[in-house]
């Protein structure tokens, strides 16, 4: 049976790896259903949501609270 395994990342993103049956494998045909399995729980982002080392920087900080004595 051909199967997906996925890998989940903290991101919450999944990434699907295909693997095709021994029967179907030098064809374009898949099985039906295909199965699903999980691969692992990665411990880090996805390719898509890591910034490059060079990036520039941007902080964002909360507004202070006015004091409410004035």
């Amino acid at each position: 049976m051909c199967t997906s395994y996925y890998i989940k990342y903290t991101c919450q993103c999944k990434e699907m790896e295909f693997v095709q049956c021994e029967e179907r494998q030098g064809t374009n045909v898949r099985c039906t259903p295909v199965t699903k399995r999980h691969r692992k729980d990665a411990q880090n982002f996805c390719e898509s949501h890591l910034v490059y080392s060079n990036t520039p920087r941007t902080y964002i900080t909360e507004p202070k609270p006015q004091d409410a004595e004035q």
